[in-house]
C-alpha cells in the first residue's frame, strides 16, 4: 500500500524538477563605457579626416602670392612651315635670342684669340695652298696661334653643330640669326661647348689643335663665316670694321 501511495503521489516528477535561478541583467561598468566613447570619437574623428582630405585631393585649393601675376599664357602650335625655328634654351641662366632679337643685324664684338695675327686673310680669288699644293679660295682667316691656345665665340648665338672634316679638322659651328653662321675649325677633339647650347660673344668654344688641309703652316685657327649659305669674309661682321 506504501508503494501505491508514493507512485501516485510523484506521478509527474516535472513538478519536482529543479528550476535554474534567473540570470541577472548584464550591467556595464563607468570604465567600459569611457572606453566605448573614446573609441567612437576616435574613429569618428578618422573619418572626417579622410573626407577631408579626399575633397582637398578632388578639388585642391588654388594659394596665390601677393604681389604675384595670376595671368597664364596658353601655348599654340607653331605656324612656321620652314622648319627653322628652334626652340629657345637657357644655359647658365642666359637667354636664346628670340624671333625679334634674331632679326638685329649680327655684329661680331670679340676677336677669337686675342692679340694674335692674321696670317692669311679672306680671299674669293684662288690662292696657293702649300699643303694641297694647289689654288683655291681662301674661305675664312686664319688668326696664328699656339696649341692650346683657348679659341673664344666672336658673337652671341647658339651652338648649331659639332663635327670633323678631312680638311678643316674638328669644327664648331655657331648659329648667330637665321641667316649667319660661324665656323670655329682646327680644335681640339673635346669642344668646350656642347650642341644646343647659347654663347655669348668671348665665350670659349674650343682650344687650338691642327688644320689637316693647312698643315704646312705654322699652328693657326681658321674662321669662317656663312651668310646665307654662302661663304663671306668675316670681317663684314666685325664691330671695328662696321664702326669705320
Amino acid at each position: 500500500m506504501k508503494k501505491d501511495f508514493f507512485d501516485d503521489y510523484f506521478d509527474d516528477d516535472e513538478e519536482f524538477e529543479e528550476e535554474e535561478p534567473p540570470r541577472k541583467p548584464k550591467t556595464f561598468t563607468k570604465g567600459f563605457i569611457a572606453a566605448l566613447s573614446v573609441c567612437l570619437v576616435a574613429i569618428g574623428a578618422a573619418v572626417w579626416t579622410t573626407v577631408s582630405s579626399v575633397s582637398s585631393y578632388l578639388d585642391p585649393p588654388i594659394t596665390i602670392r601677393e604681389g604675384s601675376d595670376t595671368s597664364f599664357d596658353i601655348p599654340t602650335e607653331s605656324s612656321d612651315t620652314d622648319g627653322d625655328r628652334r626652340v629657345n634654351a637657357t644655359v647658365s641662366g642666359v637667354k636664346a635670342d628670340s624671333d625679334s632679337e634674331a632679326d638685329k643685324p649680327v655684329v661680331f664684338n670679340c676677336e677669337p684669340l686675342k692679340n694674335k695675327k692674321i696670317i692669311s686673310d679672306y680671299s674669293e680669288d684662288p690662292v696657293y695652298n702649300e699643303t694641297l699644293g694647289d689654288y683655291r679660295a681662301h674661305t675664312g682667316i686664319d688668326y696664328e696661334a699656339e696649341v692650346d691656345d683657348k679659341v673664344r665665340a666672336m658673337g652671341q648665338g647658339v651652338v648649331k653643330d659639332i663635327y670633323y672634316d678631312d680638311l678643316l679638322g674638328n669644327v664648331v659651328v655657331i648659329e648667330h640669326s637665321k641667316t649667319v653662321e660661324s665656323y670655329y675649325c682646327g680644335l681640339a677633339k673635346t669642344a668646350l661647348v656642347q650642341a644646343g647650347e647659347v654663347v655669348s660673344a668671348g665665350d670659349f668654344v674650343g682650344t687650338v689643335y691642327a688644320i689637316p688641309g693647312e698643315a704646312a703652316q705654322t699652328a693657326h685657327v681658321h674662321v669662317a663665316v656663312k651668310e646665307n649659305g654662302k661663304w663671306v669674309n668675316p670681317k663684314k661682321f666685325m664691330k671695328a670694321n662696321r664702326e669705320n
